[in-house]
């Protein structure tokens, strides 16, 4: 990984170079074919001529010369221009400044000055070249100033970062002043370290990168390419550009006219030193870029060609160019509020905030201020920051929580035709989460995580045909090979994941981006070692610059890891991002190793830890009770599961030490061993990460991936369909003591329970307190507020009617999805027999509690004797389910809630459950005997196909081939940017496996594609787009069609277990409840039934109207009015969803505007000085005369249950409070049940689901009703 490439350089173009740096800027730097040094070898002039001579061979000679370039023109419009001695001594003085910061950068800080000099002055002409590196780094990219984190005393240029105006820079009085560049960088020779060969061939990712057009870059080519062939256009480089190309005949640029984007370049052609992203930012490529979109209008639809187009738009109109003008005096809180809004309203900074200081202090200060700001324009104000997370986003950023921080986060979207640019950034509100590894040690305010749209899935005016893969290359190398500005700091990226969403509601596909900050404004530049990390526990306010090599190097040694390859170690930057509970530091003396045995693990991914460890874990997390008997964590450079070891270990005895931990050889995923390291050792390092731990157990839904091999195994289905049955009955049955009871807590306690995960997951606070305020707008939520007012669900309209389009989507979710819950059934840690009790084919599972099942088939806290069947999610082979037969075993007694398999045999069990492992597999355990009596295991697969079979290519290069950081990121990011193939070959899996037998060939052959598939992105494997469409040919001769329970229009086959279960059983049982529900409790029974304590306010007024002409008559207007904007109301709703929200919504706006009437009656004066009680009149007289229609709750829902609410004992709370609050079912139990001695403690986790992540496995999921976009997997359209 840290490898430096200087290409083929001369002494003679060093002379030439020379020659043209002393006449573009009226210097004097000597040149020793006409001087000669003698004793004035160390002045000013030879001191430059020798740092260039040293760059120019070894170092980034180029982006000196562009810093200088620019620090002179932003001093004078005429650079060239007779210059005073004075003004050419200050020129030598900044010349010799940037290389001695550079010449320092390049041997860490370690050398004096005058010992350097004297190495300079020896150095020969020529030097061995080393080999060509096809790559543009940041050196190319970008303008630079003075590098500003690592000097060497006090006569370094001042960074404009330090400085409050991020364009004018003021320096030392010795030092005079310069202007920054708008655009400017941090080196990217930070990252590159000594290189043990000067002599070395390009690597294979570089022939890879370079290969000729028919291999897009980062495919896979032949071994007999061995041709080093770059992919740019030539074009003829504007003489103005003093740095644009120096040698003629190859003057390189991303653009050209006439010429294809991927005309070879011979091999000795250097695009490190052509600085090709700064020609193009020149104006007067810009110029031309502009002319050229402007006169020749879109390619083929595109508004963009090549990569360098792409690359200059988003350059100039890009994510990052927002300028940046807020000072380093405003906190950074209030930088990423202020920035965030302007961003939102497309205000540049400088017009939102004038000034260095700003007078607000609070968060309702501060979004006061905002609300009041006349650049607003009447924009919508964007979501407020929660108070929680406000209040922490100062020092530390942690709050009281353990473990949870303050984060950064955001989203890149394309940009619509209309507007300027490719993508464009908005920042989300600050939020909380928990944190992770690089949190910890290195402050979550120097991460800023985002998500971008996949580059194979943009717009249609941003579209290449002729070139898919152009958009998504481009977007890597502007990703890696730049520092991006925002928020004061300079971000660089380093890990790029697709999105995979936890939730059923469809959605386009993502990327998250993780960056980290290098520098800042805001960030302490004093002497320091250039090599060395921050200190531990700085805070947000005194972070100090650091490189990205270096957070990288520090979570994973680059000389440890040279044998790994560049595809798998990238990944292995996810054990520093991984959400973990931090607990137990340890030393190196308390790691034990333990080695993986020849041949295949029988325990890949789980070992011991100490039974004192775990309990101190416990005592860290506040886990009360029995203590958990495994741990799901991340700990140095491994990831897995560790099982608590028992009472008397053997091993504690042994270690003389009762803490301590056990590293397996499969576990540790980064090297070296921690047991190996040398103390003084980081503890965030040695800190025991914990991501889940094994908890209480509880019955689990069917997934409808098993389905089709339990049919396979034995014949289930009339079974099943019973339980399916009874699934539907149990439903219909709770909503029928609701109605039976009109109980308002009953029907509060059922909501919680059907309400869709979608609109009750773990979405951030200030949503639930949105959806609070916007409760008229959900049906759950409205139901959950009109039984807190306390309306009767039978007795009250307008909740029984949304009470029963409740149940009916509730139901049609359950045929749709098939919710068939099985209650000897759930989900489990497995781990690996650690002792060796077990037999091949036995497996041990206790429980913590007692388990009973409600039609009393079993009752027990262990299984002994009996058999089960074991699988695991994504489940395609007939061997991913297996019978096994559980046994109780007093060696392992102490493992509860979880499943111990056999550590003895051939192939581990984990491992035929379709290729899983012991690092945190939960796989699904059933001891139903009605299904497991009639089950037969079916074996492996014989043939496991290779990869060629399918057509894959490995793009993983080994990390002692890669010669830089710039290249390891950018190979990284530009395969990890292609969309996975697992969406279309699982589409694919499901048509063959509903046309034919789940064991196939072609099922059973897909299936192991699928299994290539899974770790894809860590092995370097990718299914080209040509490949699939050559294969799924062989397979499908003939376009397949989606099973019927995935597609409508296709008539169900009774013979599918799946087809059977939904249409033949559940749907008819959906229909019958529906029909016997709406019988005993119509819904229009209510109609006549009018709420008489929403009455109370319209009767008393009508009763004074009566006695009094005026009111009368002022009452009549309203009524008119109220009658006005009903009609508004109705006209729209019976357009479309559309209309109703935007027009509908302003009706009900309209009636609760309405004013009151004047008038000198005293019921009129006190509605003129009592707003509410006037809104409370317009409620009361709307529900009087449309009791039935939606205009009543959307208008005035709010006021009538707080109407409500005033005739029962009750008391207000603030929906911040409301949003924490969740329904105790046992508490229900008492306050509804006439018999407290029917209320069973069913324990403080009765409600919580913990087993949720293998059933969010289930490939797709099934049809959704749920709103928004969704792209098709099997679209045709390239994943690249």
């Amino acid at each position: 990984m840290g490898f430096p490439i200087t290409p083929s350089r001369s002494g003679q173009e060093l002379t030439q170079l020379i020659d043209e740096i002393n006449e573009r800027f009226s210097l004097e730097i000597p040149n020793p074919r006409i001087y000669s040094p003698g004793g004035d070898n160390k002045t000013p002039a030879w001191r430059c001529y020798g740092g260039l001579k040293r760059l120019y061979f070894k170092g980034p000679f180029y982006r000196v010369l562009e810093d200088f370039q620019e620090w002179v023109s932003s001093r004078s419009l005429h650079p060239s221009r007779l210059l005073s001695s004075h003004e050419r001594e200050e020129r030598l003085g900044y010349l010799l400044r940037l290389i001695d910061d550079e010449l320092y950068l390049m041997a860490k800080g370690s050398f004096p000055t005058n010992r350097l000099l004297e190495r300079l002055s020896a150095e020969p002409d020529d030097l061995t070249p080393k080999s060509l590196k096809r790559r543009l780094s940041t050196d190319e990219d970008e303008f630079h100033t003075a590098p500003s984190s690592p000097v060497k005393g006090p006569a370094r240029s001042v960074s404009p970062l330090e400085t409050s105006d991020p364009l004018h820079v003021v320096e030392s009085s010795n030092q005079g002043s310069h202007q920054q560049s708008t655009i400017a960088a941090v080196p990217a020779n930070l990252f590159q370290s000594p290189r043990g060969s000067d002599t070395a061939r390009p690597s294979k990712f570089v022939e890879k990168l370079t290969a000729p057009e028919k291999y897009r870059r980062y495919d896979a080519v032949p071994a007999a390419q061995t041709g080093v062939n770059v992919s740019f256009a030539t074009t003829t480089a504007s003489s103005s550009d003093l740095f644009a190309s120096h040698k003629v005949p190859y003057n390189t640029s991303f653009l050209s006219a006439t010429t294809d984007a991927t005309e070879p370049m011979p091999e000795d052609e250097s695009l490190y030193e052509d600085s090709v992203v700064g020609h193009m930012l020149s104006q007067e490529m810009r110029t031309t870029f502009e002319q050229k979109s402007r006169v020749s209008g879109p390619i083929h639809g595109s508004r963009y060609s090549d990569d360098g187009q792409i690359i200059v738009e988003l350059l100039k109109d890009g994510p990052f160019s927002y300028e940046q003008t807020l000072p380093k005096s405003i906190p950074l809180r209030y930088r990423y509020e202020l920035e965030r809004i302007g961003r939102a309203w497309n205000v540049p900074l400088s017009r939102i905030l004038v000034g260095d200081t700003i007078s607000f202090k609070t968060l309702d200060d501060c979004w006061g201020w905002i609300a009041a700001l006349s650049q607003r324009n009447g924009k919508p104000l964007p979501e407020k920051p929660t108070r929680k997370a406000w209040e922490a986003a100062t020092g530390d950023f942690k709050t009281d929580k353990h473990s949870e921080v303050v984060v950064f986060t955001g989203g890149m979207e394309w940009c619509t035709a209309s507007e300027r640019g490719i993508l464009k950034l908005k920042l989300n509100s600050l939020k909380t989460e928990r944190t992770c590894r690089f949190h910890r040690r290195f402050g979550s305010d120097r991460f800023l995580s985002l998500t971008m749209p996949a580059p194979a899935r943009p717009p249609a005016h941003l579209r290449i045909p002729e070139k898919p893969a152009v958009l998504r290359e481009s977007l890597a190398l502007w990703l890696t090979q730049r520092v991006h500005r925002c928020l004061g700091r300079e971000w660089r990226p380093f890990f790029v994941e697709e999105v995979k969403s936890k939730r059923k509601v469809k959605s386009e596909p993502k990327f998250r981006v993780e960056f980290f900050a290098v520098d800042g404004i805001d960030f302490d530049r004093r002497v320091r070692v250039p090599s060395s990390l921050p200190l531990p526990n700085q805070d947000s306010t005194n972070r100090t610059p650091m490189g990205l090599e270096e957070l990288i190097e520090w979570h994973m040694p680059s000389k440890a890891n040279l044998e790994q390859s560049n595809c798998k170690l990238f990944q292995r930057l996810s054990l520093g991002l991984s959400k973990t509970y931090a607990t137990v530091v340890l030393g190196p003396s308390q790691i034990l190793s333990l080695p993986d045995l020849p041949g295949r693990p029988m325990n890949d991914g789980c070992a011991l830890m100490s039974r004192k460890m775990a309990s101190r874990i416990c005592d860290m997390l506040g886990i009360a009770g029995i203590t958990p008997s495994a741990f799901q964590g991340r700990f140095a450079g491994a990831k897995g599961l560790w099982m608590v070891d028992r009472h008397q270990s053997q091993l504690s005895t042994e270690c003389n030490d009762d803490m301590w931990i056990q590293i397996s050889d499969s576990q540790l995923k980064i090297h070296p061993h921690p047991q190996t390291w040398q103390e003084p050792v980081d503890n965030e390092q040695l800190t025991f990460e914990v991501v889940k731990w094994s908890k209480p157990l509880h019955p689990v839904d069917l997934n409808i991936q098993l389905l089709a091999i339990l049919e396979h195994g034995g014949h289930v289905r009339e079974y099943i369909g019973d339980l399916t049955r009874q699934g539907i009955q149990a439903v219909y049955k709770e909503f029928v003591q609701v109605l039976q009871s009109d109980s308002a807590v009953l029907c509060r306690s059922l909501i919680q329970k059907v309400r869709p995960s979608a609109e009750d997951g773990s979405g951030l606070m200030s949503h639930k307190v949105k959806r609070l305020e916007q409760w008229t707008a959900n049906d759950a939520e409205s139901i959950i507020r009109l039984t807190e007012a306390g309306f009767g669900p039978r007795s009250f309209y307008p909740l029984r009617k949304r009470l029963g389009k409740c149940l009916r989507d509730l139901l049609t979710r359950y045929v749709d999805e098939l919710h068939i819950e099985v209650p000897l059934s759930t989900y489990a840690f497995c781990i690996a027999d650690p002792y060796g009790i077990l037999k091949e084919d036995e497996v041990h599972f206790g429980f913590s509690t007692n388990w009973r099942d409600g039609e009393g088939q079993f009752e027990d806290t262990l299984l002994d004797g009996i058999e089960v069947l074991v699988g695991r999610l994504p489940a395609h082979l007939p061997s991913d389910i297996q019978r096994r037969k559980a046994v109780w075993k007093p060696e392992l007694r102490h493992f509860k809630d979880v499943i111990v398999f056999p550590s003895v045999g051939i192939v581990p069990l984990a491992h035929m459950l379709s290729g899983g492992d012991y690092d945190g597999d939960a796989p699904w355990i059933c001891w139903d005997q009605n299904i497991v009596r009639n089950f037969y295991n079916s074996d492996l697969p014989e043939v496991e196909y290779p990869l060629e079979h399918f057509g894959l290519t490995e793009h993983s290069v080994p990390m002692r081939n890669i010669q830089s950081m710039d290249e390891f990121l950018q190979s990284a990011f530009t395969f990890n940017l292609i969309l996975s193939n697992l969406g279309r070959c699982t589409v694919e899996y499901e048509k063959i496996a509903y046309d034919e037998p789940i064991n196939s060939r072609n099922a059973t052959e897909l299936a192991c594609l699928l299994s290539h598939l899974v770790d894809g992105r860590k092995g370097g494997v990718h299914l080209s787009e040509q490949a699939w469409r050559r294969y799924r040919k062989r397979i499908s001769p003939r376009t397949r069609d989606l099973p019927a329970y995935k597609n409508p229009e296709r008539r169900y086959k009774k013979t599918n277990i799946i087809d059977f279960l939904r249409f033949e059983v559940a749907r008819k049982e959906r229909d019958k409840v529906l029909a016997q529900l709406e019988k005993a409790f119509p819904e229009k029974e209510s109609f006549k039934n009018p709420d008489e304590d929403l009455l109370g306010v319209w009767s008393h007024a009508e009763q004074q109207a009566a006695q009094d002409m005026e009111l009368k008559t002022a009452l009549q207007g309203v009524a008119q009015k109220l009658k006005a904007s009903y009609e508004q109301w109705n006209e729209h709703v019976q357009r479309s969803q559309e209309s109703f929200f935007v027009r509908a919504l302003e009706a009900a706006e309209e009636a609760q505007a309405i004013e009151p009437p004047p008038g000198d009656h005293p019921l009129i004066q006190v509605w003129e000085h009592c707003p509410g009680e006037w809104l409370r009149f317009l409620a009361s007289s709307t529900y009087k005369r449309w009791p039935h229609s939606g205009f009543v709750m959307h208008a005035f829902g709010e006021v009538l249950c707080q109407m409500k609410a005033s005739t029962l004992p009750a008391r207000s709370v603030t929906n911040e409070i409301l949003a924490c609050y969740r329904v105790n079912q046992k508490v229900i139990g008492q306050l509804t049940s006439r018999d407290p001695m029917d209320v069973e403690d069913t324990g403080p986790d009765e409600d919580e689901y913990e087993g949720h992540e293998a059933i969010e496995a289930m490939h797709f999921g099934l049809p959704s009703t749920a709103a928004g976009g969704y792209y098709d997997p099997d679209d045709g359209m390239s994943v690249e």
